[in-house]
């Protein structure tokens, strides 16, 4: 349901840190907090009187979508007395922050493809921003030694006939860095020679050190400021952070389009903070001073300690109230066995065992550095660094070992497409017509694999869909006089396509496009085969895990959340018990006995399972992966983001809890050999598993009773609704009523020979559930029903 570009999003980092240096804190430890973005400081008593008098006066309505005329005009009044620049009320836009207009302004500037130059480090939002816009976000990294500032010649070989604007942040954050004039001259006459838009983020302009001069690039001259749109705001300069007043200053015809971005998007910034805003602008800009002299003995104090710490290089920042040293000398340093491997694993240490708050480099695009603000008291300040030189001098260094980096691909699309499973055969020819056309030799795979006695082909132009296919099921005959008795087409890229699968079942032909997602296809393909397989072989798919004790199978049904996965997970860590298959068994029913098979030669296991059977990491480290999450923006996994356990945090570079969509292709062989796992069971036992408040915690049920239950297939989905999913099979491809009929014929068979139990874990604890599940296996029926 979520639209695939929020999926490469996350949340912001800094924020994010905020948060759980705030939980801490609301724990009772004494968190000293260096991550904030926003000054401590609080707003002027003439701005904050001014917001007031706004509300006395019911100040409190719409106003003008694009500002009122008087913050306008106050607003044009400060950019011409700070930097000489003039600009017209048709050139200035208000909006609810300085990430609003910033955000505002993506949406009116980039095309789809088009790109836009990014210095890193560079603020957090940024390429999400432009990502969003449907524009590329082009990262050039800056060098420690050059002060991290972006360079002619690195901005010269950046530039192509995609390039649309440069975004500069002067001064930065998270550096601090500042421009000089000739410094900006030099780069911003090469964006006007190349036609690109001048994104200048220059919310940090008034906290400037020693005495450094600020320029804004609109004060470069004319031509520059026609290429040029401002970025700025109260936030950082008044302490009005959460009062969320921006502006951008630009073209007319730039700002024109915001304007319209802008009405359908949050209309007026906040009537009340405009009014507060005038007298921020207007009105005595002495608090300024005093803040910045603050800020300078605070930055002073924390470079001289950070500067101690031995192998730790840091630029004396001249802006805003960052300073970003360099760590990485301490990667190969460990704590308590967990090595640092990167800025994630310092922060998270300095959180955990020296109790301060930063921000790793990674968020800013530079992960040898962490961000330390220095928007906090001299006196915390000082703690903070006696805390972190002796947390640091604690640190053991490790013997350096090459890792092997993890196999791990990450697909565009990470959610199921939308399935026609019955097309005509006229749409079937069409569609291979259209994949074969599409197809050329250079990029086309072809590969045969044997599932449960059909040979199926597929043809792609993926290589990652091949090489999982070559994975995961054994391999058939290739040879070209041989007919497969099904054949996939899985065409990526493919022009004028949405994401989609068919199936035609008379001719056994899939098509599978716009997608890379294999877990996916490998699904459509199982859902293929049972449709096959039960016309020609009479064989009963069942979506299952299932487990073998001594030559008995136990299957495990339900749906997600029932804590079906939690109790195959405990029956595995039993020495005697053996993995058979982690999701679908192929049963042929011979007299008194329900032969399973298992049809893949790897398991695509979701990664989350580490969870419930932690020993399993080491072999998903060495397995095939998808979309294992690398960065922790990218983690969906809000209980472990929340928790200490998180892979990322202490240093790991990638996490397997991070994501629902993530898998790994475990050969089965590797929990032990033929100790640990069968491909073949006889099935004593089906453990159906719900949840719900009301039901006993087990129960016999006789066929009748577990066939209603199955048929239904009702499940909770993650929103809260209800679906049905017959048989709990999304596999499944042929829904008709001959098929159900079929599917219960076959339970039939099923229960005659292996009882069902339903399994209620919403009303007990999952040992509990556990000891009746082994009196069950044990035959001690009457134990387990107590």
């Amino acid at each position: 349901m979520i639209a695939d570009r929020i999926q490469q999003i996350g949340f912001s980092p800094t924020l994010r840190i905020n948060a759980k240096a705030q939980s801490m804190i609301a724990d009772g430890i004494d968190v000293i907090d260096l991550s904030v973005g926003e000054p401590d400081f609080s707003t002027p008593e003439n701005i904050k009187q001014a917001g007031k008098d706004a509300i006395d006066a019911n100040f409190t309505k719409y106003t003008p979508n694009a500002g009122i005329p008087q913050l306008k005009n106050k607003i044009i009044e400060r950019i011409k007395n700070d930097s000489g620049v003039s600009y017209e009320k048709n050139e200035i836009i208000v909006s609810s922050g300085a990430k609003n207009s910033l955000y505002n302004l993506c949406m009116s500037v980039f095309n789809q493809g088009e790109e836009a130059i990014i210095p890193a480090p560079y603020w957090v939002s940024y390429p999400h921003m432009v990502s969003l816009a449907k524009g590329v976000p082009v990262i050039i990294p800056t060098r420690e030694e050059n002060g991290f500032k972006l360079t002619p010649n690195d901005l010269r070989r950046a530039i192509n006939s995609n390039t649309k604007a440069l975004l500069i942040n002067n001064p930065s954050n998270p550096t601090g860095a500042a421009y000089s004039r000739e410094e900006l001259e030099e780069i911003a006459d090469i964006a006007v020679d190349e036609g690109l838009i001048i994104i200048a983020d220059e919310i940090y302009e008034k906290l400037v050190y020693d005495g450094f001069r600020f320029f804004s690039i609109a004060a470069l001259g004319e031509k520059i400021k026609q290429n040029s749109v401002i970025i700025n705001g109260v936030s950082k300069a008044y302490a009005m952070t959460g009062w969320r007043i921006g502006y951008a200053a630009g073209p007319k015809e730039i700002i024109a389009a915001m304007d319209k971005v802008q009405s359908h998007a949050t209309s007026n910034a906040c009537s009340i903070s405009q009014k507060a805003s005038v007298e921020a602008f207007g009105g005595p800009q002495n608090e300024i001073n005093k803040m910045v002299s603050e800020f300078q003995q605070r930055r002073n104090m924390m470079h001289y300690h950070l500067t101690q710490i031995p192998n730790v290089s840091c630029l004396k920042s001249q802006g805003a109230f960052y300073l970003f040293p360099n760590f990485s000398a301490y990667y190969d340093y460990a704590y308590e066995g967990n090595q640092i491997r990167n800025s994630h694993g310092l922060a998270y240490y300095m959180l955990k065992h020296a109790h301060v708050a930063v921000v790793p480099g990674d968020a800013f695009g530079a992960d040898k550095f962490v961000r330390f603000s220095y928007s906090n008291s001299l006196e915390n300040i000082q703690t903070a660094m006696d805390r972190i030189k002796d947390a640091i001098a604690k640190l053991t260094p490790v013997k350096k070992t090459t890792r092997k980096p993890l196999n791990n691909t990450i697909t565009k699309r990470k959610t199921p497409v939308e399935v026609e499973a019955s097309i005509s055969l006229e749409m079937r020819d069409a569609l291979v017509a259209e994949s074969e056309a599409f197809m050329t030799y250079e990029g086309y795979y072809e590969w045969n694999v044997n599932i449960a006695g059909i040979l199926v082909q597929l043809r792609t132009n993926s290589p990652h869909l091949y090489d999982f296919w070559v994975e995961n099921f054994y391999p058939a005959q290739l040879e070209t006089e041989l007919e497969p008795h099904a054949i996939v087409y899985a065409v990526n890229w493919i022009t004028g396509r949405e994401p989609r699968a068919f199936y035609n079942p008379e001719t056994r032909t899939g098509f599978y496009f716009k997608s890379s997602y294999y877990p996916q296809l490998r699904n459509f393909v199982l859902g293929m085969v049972i449709d096959i397989t039960e016309k020609l072989y009479d064989i009963h798919a069942v979506r299952a895990q299932s487990v073998d004790i001594n030559g008995d199978g136990l299957l495990l049904i339900g749906s997600p959340g029932t804590g079906k996965m939690g109790q195959f997970a405990e029956l595995l860590k039993k020495s005697e018990i053996k993995l058979h298959s982690s999701d679908t068994v192929f049963i042929r029913y011979y007299g008194n006995e329900a032969v399973a098979d298992v049809v893949e030669r790897k398991f695509g296991i979701n990664t989350g399972f580490v969870e419930r059977y932690p020993q399993i990491v080491p072999l998903f480290d060495k397995s095939k992966c998808e979309n294992v999450i690398t960065s922790k923006e990218n983690c969906d996994n809000e209980k472990c983001k929340q928790e200490d356990k998180c892979r990322l945090d202490k240093g790991s570079p990638y996490c397997f809890s991070g994501s629902k969509s993530s898998i790994a292709m475990l050969d089965p062989y590797w929990l032990g050999g033929s100790e640990k796992h069968v491909k073949r069971t006889s099935v004593k036992w089906v453990l159906l598993f719900r949840k719900d408040p009301i039901s006993p915690a087990i129960q016999k049920l006789s066929s009748e009773e577990a066939i209603k239950i199955l048929e239904e297939g009702r499940s909770q989905t993650s929103y809260g609704s209800m679906q049905s999913v017959p048989f709990f099979n999304p596999h499944l491809l042929n829904k008709s009523l001959d098929r159900i009929d079929l599917q219960k014929r076959y339970f039939e068979k099923l229960f005659k020979v292996a009882p069902c139990y339903v399994v209620n874990s919403g009303v007990e604890a999952e040992d509990k559930i556990e000891k009746r599940i082994e009196a069950i296996i044990a035959g001690n029926e009457e134990d387990a029903l107590k």
